[in-house]
């Protein structure tokens, strides 16, 4: 299943909006595949990652 996750993150002093497709088995997959891509590839906690809204895509 693919997932459309937005939210936002915190870089610094900034907040920072996001959109992600991601190719998960379930939602809760969907969530901990997104913290993991922002903290490696950004270093960013998880606490600094706000996710708003997770829709299931066709």
């Amino acid at each position: 299943m693919k997932f459309r996750i937005s939210g936002e993150m915190k870089l610094g002093s900034e907040k920072r909006a996001f959109t992600k497709e991601i190719e998960a088995k379930t939602e809760a997959h969907a969530k901990e595949i997104v913290y993991a891509l922002f903290g490696a590839q950004n270093g960013i906690k998880r606490t600094n990652v706000k996710i708003a809204e997770i829709v299931k895509v066709a």
